[in-house]
């Protein structure tokens, strides 16, 4: 999917995905630090399928792969996703920030950039399932009025390595009105 627009924030926006982008991202995801706990696996278990994958994330008709870059100059710093239910009332997100950037707030104009885009999208809530152990996230969410929902747990894709986690939500709209 495509969101075919710039979602631009104080110093960063952020754009479809494009397969240029593939090195970067991957590069931070797969990283023991920058993608501790996220599902994708380190470099050593990535299989052909998962390969495949990455090498068709501009083309995913699951939802929208996205790049984060610095204002004006155009440099990555990040990536996010989102993925719409299939009624579009309910989105799920992740973010990922470069670990040479953590500490400098990018997350949460990430993070508030997608939600405003959901917003205009009519989406009446946004999740995100974050690591219990991931402190920085959780913080991170609930500074954007997030609240932790329901226990949940992922597994780092073929490695064996499991993360109590929680779905952090965001409600748009209540029941009954705005």
């Amino acid at each position: 999917m495509k969101l075919d627009t710039e979602l631009t924030g104080a110093r960063v926006y952020i754009r479809d995905y494009r397969p240029a982008d593939l090195d970067f991202a991957a590069g931070m995801w797969m990283d023991g630090e920058n993608g501790k706990y996220l599902s994708d696996p380190a470099w050593d278990y990535v299989d052909a399928p998962f390969q495949r994958a990455l090498d068709t994330l501009q083309d995913s008709p699951l939802g929208y792969y996205l790049t984060v870059c610095l204002n004006g100059m155009g440099e990555r710093i990040g990536t996010c996703c989102i993925f719409p239910d299939e009624g579009r009332e309910e989105y799920d997100i992740g973010y990922c920030v470069h670990k040479s950037q953590w500490g400098r707030g990018f997350g949460t104009e990430i993070v508030r950039l997608a939600v405003d885009w959901v917003r205009t999208q009519g989406g009446k809530r946004v999740t995100a399932e974050v690591a219990d152990a991931n402190r920085g996230s959780r913080s991170l969410l609930e500074k954007c009025g997030f609240e932790m929902g329901q226990a949940s747990e992922f597994e780092k894709y073929h490695m064996g390595v499991r993360y109590p986690s929680h779905i952090y939500q965001l409600t748009l709209v209540r029941e009954g009105g705005a």
